[in-house]
Formats: C-alpha cells, structure tokens, sequence
C-alpha cells in the first residue's frame, strides 16, 4: 500500500490536503489503542511530505531548466563525469589525475549505458532533497556555525535561487522535526541562509517552524547541561550512582541502595523533574525507560504506587532497628529497646500510611478548591489548617490559639500590603471578642475559636472579592483590596460590641 492511499489520497494531493487527511486519520488510529497503526500512519504522513517537498523542488528546477538562468553547475547533471564537487569537506584533488567526486545530493546517471549527448539537447536535471538534508544535519551537528555558514555558501547546487527558495520549507520542516535538535547556533545560521525567519516572509509556517526548531534546540542543550552535571561528577560517587541509575539497565542491587539511603529517591526525583520540565519528549529515549518510570511513580507523593509502599515496607523495618540498636548500645545492653519490635514496626508502617493517604487527599482537596471555586494554594492551606484548629479546639485549646495566631500573622504578612491586612487581623479578634457573650469567654475551648475567627476574615475577603471582580484570588491577595473599609467595620462592629456589653 503506498503513503497516498494509507492516507486515502490520490498521488497528487497537496501538503493541505495531507494534513486534514492526517488529522482524520489520527482520530481513528490513536496512539494509545493502537501504536503499531499510529507509527506506520505517521510514516506514511512523513512519506507523503517528503514527496510533495521532492515535487516542489522538481518544480523549481523546471523553471530554472526553462529560465535558462541558473550556471551550468547548479545541479548535477546526466554526463558521466558530473561538473563540480560539493562543499569542501576535504581538501582539493587535481582534476587531471582522477575524476571530481560526487556530492550525495547530486544525481546519478539515467542509465549505466554510454550516452552521447547533443549539445542542442536539454539535459535533465535532479536534486535528492533527502540526502541534502541529511548531509546537512550532519555537518551541522559536527562543526561549528562558521563552517556551516561556509558549507553553505559553497554548496554549488544552491547556486540556483529558485532550487534555494524552494528548499525553504523543506529545510524548515526538518529543522523542527529533527531529532535530535541542533544547538541554536547552527539552527540560526540555516535560518540565515535560506532567510527562514524574515518577517515580511508571506507563509508563516516557515517561521513557525523556526521557532520550533529554536526551542527544542535551546531545551536539548538545557536537557544535556543537566545530565553533564551528574555525568561528569568524577569526585561525587552519588552522582555517578545517580547517573548510572537513570543511563543504564536495570541492576538490582544499585537501585536498592539508592532506595534505602536517606534523600536519594527525592533527590533523584528531584533531577527526573528538572529534566521533565526542560525536554518531557527525551526523558524516555535519551535515558533508560524502566529507570524514568520506576522512579517516577515510586517518589510521587500525591500517590501510592506498589513501588512507594514496597520501599516504605523495607526502610521502616531497616530503620527502625538501627534506631533501636543504637539504643540499647547507650542503654548498656537493656533489652527494652528490643521488646515488642514487631509490633512497633506494625505501628509506624500503618502511621506512615495514614500520613501519606491524609497527604494526598489535602493534595486533591487543594486541587478541587482551586479548580472549582478559584483558590490559590496558600488560600486552600490556610483554611484546612484553620479548620483543623477548631476541631482540635477542645482537646487542646492551647496549641490551637497559637497554631491560628502565627497563621493570621503569616497570612497577613505574606500579602503585598500587610498593614490593612495585619490591622484586619487584630480588629478581627477584637470584633470577635465584643460579640461573644461572657458566659462562653469563661470556657477554655471557646479561646482558640477568637483567633480561629480573626484569622478568617483575610481568606474570606479574598474569597468574596474575587467572586465578585471575576479575578484569581492570588490577584486579589496581591493589592489591598477593600482591607481599609473591612478594617473600619470590624472596628465599628468592636466599638459596638463592648458599648452594648
């Protein structure tokens, strides 16, 4: 079956046409359900693309065959010896002692047998479009920009200004295809050469696949940076472990080691997520799959993988008695530290569950607050640790004054303008001291709920506001708002309160 028909179209549709076929294509054939149809229909895609380039260039030396304007050595022609190498790679041969060698991008004989042309008789003309990308990318990835820019400039097929302009939008198309990218410099000087990114350029796709080929060339530089900092670590065993883990195959006993030493998972986490940021698409083809996905999912806190619960399962034991062994070494020997280990070990397992489980729900709550009702994260917080002090009000009424208090102070300070929010805050307990009756002042569990309810007035503000401008909350904590006017009623409501008291 050829590209055209995968695609359900005839051998001369055009790169729109190609496109929506594409795009309803995919829609039938999703990556996900069926990855072996995804990669053949997107070769097919490929292919068709490569054709209609390889006609647009067939094109442009038509008319340059009927222009008769281009040198006789623009392009390579069907003699048996062709005119003129390509850009000079090497050094200059003499023509008398061999043959000039050919260019990869230069054409073949028609036919193997001798042919004798006629002077009078127009001589047929070829590009391979694909092996000029190629040997183009290639030397663009091995030298520098300056070579490149002299590579080009000495490339005796682009003599041709059309056969130049027409290799435009292949060239671009390419560029923003090209794996893996090339560094922004050599980027810039194709750019340059064939005038990629010129504004008054009428097809903008040609600059927006300069931008594209920009991007994924400055993010692979990024990406390679990262890894360079663990790859070169020759004085860091950690980092050489590290690298190890995530360049090479699975090895057991290095992946338990890194398991168990205390803030190597979170670190290594932590360099999976920096390159996840930088380059998503290379976190998998330039590192080890299985390594990326291991760690990925048994470090990610807002989920209890099997990974995370069997690393859990075998720290906590481990470490547990190492803390009891060291114990009973200061205790001279006393079996107490000893006593009931398993029961112990039952008890912190079952804890680290219940914290992890009450970690990924305030997580989610987080979430939906913020997806739902327009809460920013520092809004969300404040209000499940506010609530969680007048729940624990009775029980401890103490710790949950205090707790509510360096809330409203942190809340309050945290805000581009703290003053009107700090004076909301101590008016806010005056107001709710006013109007609470004596006979509930007298109880101990009524002390926490005055700062409890001063510390809420700041996210209620917001809250309100909010819903009214139609603006994110973190918009509204970033100006005062209507502080000034809340801060004069709640003084209004105190003075009110103990006058009527």
């Amino acid at each position: 079956m050829t590209p055209f028909k995968r695609l359900g179209l005839s051998p001369g549709s055009d790169e729109r046409e190609i496109k929506r076929a594409y795009a309803r294509e995919l829609k039938r054939c999703r990556p996900d359900d069926d990855p072996q149809g995804f990669q053949a229909l997107n070769e097919a895609y490929q292919q068709c693309l490569r054709i209609v380039a390889q006609r647009a260039v067939a094109f442009a030396l038509a008319a340059t065959d009927e222009d008769d304007s281009a040198p006789p050595s623009a392009i390579a022609q069907t003699q048996p010896h062709p005119a003129a190498p390509t850009p000079p790679a090497a050094p200059a041969r003499d023509a008398s002692s061999q043959p000039a060698p050919k260019s990869r991008h230069q054409a073949q004989p028609a036919s193997h047998e001798p042919h004798h042309a006629d002077p009078a008789e127009p001589q047929a003309r070829y590009f391979d479009l694909q092996a000029f990308l190629e040997e183009l990318f290639d030397f663009a990835q091995r030298r520098l920009a300056v070579d490149l820019q002299r590579w080009l400039r000495d490339c005796e097929p682009l003599y041709s200004l059309d056969l130049k302009h027409a290799l435009r939008a292949p060239v671009a198309h390419a560029l923003a295809q090209r794996e893996p990218p090339l560094a922004p410099a050599a980027t810039d000087a194709i750019a340059e050469y064939f005038d990629l990114g010129a504004l008054y350029d009428p097809d903008p796709r040609l600059r927006h696949w300069l931008a594209v080929a920009s991007d994924r060339g400055a993010r692979s530089v990024a990406f390679e940076r990262i890894l360079g900092e663990y790859r070169n670590a020759h004085d860091r065993l950690v980092d050489r472990w590290l690298f190890g883990e995530l360049q090479r195959p699975a090895f057991w006993p290095r992946r338990a080691l890194i398991a168990l030493i205390p803030s190597l998972p979170s670190r290594l986490r932590g360099l999976l997520l920096r390159l996840q940021r930088v380059g998503p698409e290379w976190l998998e083809r330039r590192l080890d799959p299985g390594a990326v996905g291991f760690w990925l999912r048994a470090c990610d806190p807002e989920r209890l993988d099997p990974r995370r619960i069997a690393i859990a399962a075998v720290r906590i034991p481990l470490y547990y008695l190492a803390a009891a062994w060291f114990v009973w070494l200061l205790m001279a020997y006393d079996p107490a530290p000893l006593q009931d280990i398993p029961r112990n070990i039952a008890v912190l397992f079952a804890a680290w569950v219940a914290a992890a489980l009450g970690w990924i729900g305030l997580r989610r709550l987080q979430r939906w607050m913020a997806q739902r009702m327009g809460w920013d994260p520092f809004v969300a917080y404040t209000i499940v640790l506010l609530a969680a002090c007048a729940a624990c009000a009775y029980w401890l009424p103490f710790q949950a004054a205090l707790i509510a208090c360096v809330i409203g102070f942190v809340q309050a300070r945290s805000r581009a303008a703290p003053v009107p929010a700090m004076l909301c805050f101590l008016i806010g307990a005056l107001a709710t001291i006013a109007v609470t009756p004596s006979s509930l002042l007298a109880y101990d569990s009524a002390a926490p709920l005055i700062p409890i309810a001063a510390a809420t007035v700041l996210p209620l503000h917001d809250f309100a506001l909010s819903r009214r401008l139609g603006v994110p909350m973190a918009q509204v904590r970033a100006g005062a708002g209507k502080l000034w006017r809340l801060a004069q009623i709640l003084a209004a409501v105190a003075v009110a309160g103990f006058l009527l008291r």
